[in-house]
Order: structure tokens, then sequence, then C-alpha cells
């Protein structure tokens, strides 16, 4: 009899415990709500520091959607995370770049000036995020906005019925560079 209450508490323990770490590991919900665009994210980040936007990414950790942006000025690399829905400032990174600038050798004024005066005729975040939804029929979980062989890019992950695809979207004209499937 003893044996068997203590097999019987044994058992309630164990599937007691399966039950804790099941729901333990659980997605948090994720705001559906209506998120800012790429573009607040990046003006909210620039109150935190001066410099240029290299990059505005929108990711997705642990079921909370943000816009890691990075900022360099001069030496100093920032890295900024906003969140996509409320604008709230979650992190501010500040690091002091080490390179001796040697990538810096071949850049010259023109270059970059090309890629600022593209940056004004950039299609908006949420017109971005429709093309890429609908050419894959899928929901976008991060986005990368980037510079590839001097044009500037779109970069998608999504989720769709079929699994993950990564797509790159040309940031001026929409055109659907690239499609990916993860197999």
């Amino acid at each position: 009899m003893k044996k068997l209450l203590i097999g019987g508490v044994a058992a309630a323990l164990l599937v007691g415990g399966t039950v804790a770490v099941s729901a333990a590991k659980k997605e948090p919900i994720v705001n559906e709500g209506k998120m800012i665009t790429a573009q607040d994210a990046e003006k909210i980040a620039l109150t935190k520091a001066e410099g240029k936007v290299e990059s505005v990414e929108l990711e997705n950790r642990f079921g909370q959607r943000y816009f890691d942006v990075d900022i360099e000025n001069g030496k100093i690399d920032y890295d900024i995370h906003i969140d996509a829905y409320s604008g709230d400032v979650l992190k501010v990174k500040e690091q002091m770049d080490m390179d001796d600038d040697w990538d810096n050798d071949w850049d010259d004024d023109n270059f970059d000036e090309k890629i600022n005066t593209s940056n004004k005729n950039l299609l908006s975040t949420e017109k971005a995020i429709k093309i890429a939804e609908k050419t894959v029929n899928g929901k976008v979980i991060e986005m990368d906005k980037d510079e590839d062989d001097g044009r500037m890019i779109y970069e998608f992950e999504l989720k769709t019925n079929k699994g993950k695809v990564d797509l790159e979207l040309d940031a001026i004209t929409g055109d659907v560079l690239n499609v990916e499937y993860d197999d």
C-alpha cells in the first residue's frame, strides 16, 4: 500500500511538473495594435543619440516587437531599441568603434551623398510590409532597411503556412529582388 501511495505521489509530481514547464514555455501575448513606422523609430532614436542612421530592423524577441536602430557618430556607435507599438525607448547602448577606419578608405562623399539622396524617395515601411506580405501570403516577423551595393533595400523575414521566407525588396521602386523559402 505504501509503494502504491509513493508511486501515485511521484506520478502526480511528474505530471504537474510537465504541465508547469509547458506553461512556462508559452509565448507571451504579442500586441497586435498599430505599429509605429521605421521612420518614427528613427526620429525617436535620434532624440537619444546624434549621428547617421545606419540601419533600422524590426525584431521580435520573446513575443516583443521592437525596432533596432543603429546610429553612427564618428567613433561612437549606438544601438537603440524602440518598442514597435508604443514608441518607448527600451535600450540605448553606446559603443566605441575601435576600427581604424580601414573600410572608410574607399568611401567617398559622393557615395554617401547618393545614398542619403535616395533615402528621400524610400517607400514607407507600411507600403513595403504590404508588398512583402502580399508577395508570399505571409506575416512579417523581422524587417531590416539597409544599403546593398549602392541600393537601399528592405530585407524581410516572413512567416507563412509553408514556413519562413526571406524576401528582399527595392526600397525605392518596391520591386521584389529575391525570395527564398526555408526548407
